[in-house]
């Protein structure tokens, strides 16, 4: 039995028209109200606030920037804008001196600190097969290649000489 997969879940159903609900709320609301300031405002001014209602609906109900519709872009950067942009960590205590009575009171001793070193010396071993960086400090050898030249003849006939140089 085959299941069928669910293809544009994140378009939203044209209930009214060509427009979805959300759009529809949004132009009607504009539209009452233009309806409620035409009775309300002179005709100059109607005009103008006409336009601004106009727009702004007409913005929330179509405009999609980055899949985000316009009034969750807008209430997000409201609240990018009001909230505190500055996060400074400040630590729980306030750090102790490093002597020997705060160690022990923290339950730091030299043994355990001695034993994780060897631990841990152990756990290195026990993955690489090699001792510690520690107890393999072999200077490396420098050795002195001595300097080789080389004759050779290039395309026009003429010869030359360089420096050969081996990358071993």
């Amino acid at each position: 039995m085959q299941f069928q997969v669910p293809q544009f879940i994140e378009t939203e159903d044209k209930i009214i028209g060509p427009l979805t609900l959300r759009q529809f709320f949004y132009i009607a609301g504009g539209a009452a109200l233009i309806l409620a300031s035409y009775f309300a405002l002179q005709f100059w001014l109607w005009i103008i606030v006409t336009l601004l209602i106009a727009a702004v609906s007409v913005g929330f109900a179509f405009v999609v920037i980055n899949g985000k519709p316009l009034p969750k872009l807008l209430l997000a950067a409201f609240n990018f804008y009001w909230n505190p942009q500055i996060y400074a960590w400040q630590p729980e205590q306030p750090a102790l001196p490093k002597t020997e009575e705060n160690m022990k009171k923290a339950g730091f001793s030299l043994e355990k600190i001695v034993a994780g070193m060897a631990l841990n010396n152990a756990w290195r071993y026990l993955q690489t097969g090699s001792k510690a960086p520690e107890e393999q400090k072999a200077e490396p050898v420098e050795v002195k290649t001595k300097e080789v030249y080389q004759v050779f003849r290039e395309i026009t006939g003429e010869r030359k000489v360089a420096k050969r140089v081996d990358y071993r």
